[in-house]
Order: C-alpha cells, then structure tokens, then sequence
C-alpha cells in the first residue's frame, strides 16, 4: 500500500510541475489544430478523386 501512496505522491509532484496552456492558448491552438486537420482532409480528398478519375478513365 505504501508503494501505491508514494506512486500517486510523486504523481501530484510532477503535475504540480507542469505549466498549463491559458485558456487563450488553449482555444489558438485548438482552432490551429480543427483548420489544419480540415486543410490536410480536403487536400487527401482532392488526391483521392483524382487518382479515381485517371483510374477510371484507364480501366473504361
């Protein structure tokens, strides 16, 4: 039981050490994160109908 204690004890310890993002931050980089994640899709979508569209005119 003791060991479990000392586990959580150094847990608390290295969370006190951790330096939180601001709320601010932490909305910036969340909108950063949502724009980028729709631009790499539409980029991976256009890929994607392109290779069909030369596919298909290839197999037809």
């Amino acid at each position: 039981m003791s060991k479990i204690n000392k586990f959580f004890d150094g847990v608390v310890a290295e969370f006190k050490k951790v330096s939180w993002p601001t709320q601010k931050e932490l909305i910036d980089n969340t909108i950063i994160v949502v724009v980028f994640s729709i631009i790499i899709s539409l980029f991976i979508f256009g890929v994607d109908q392109l290779y069909r569209t030369v596919l298909e005119a290839i197999y037809n």
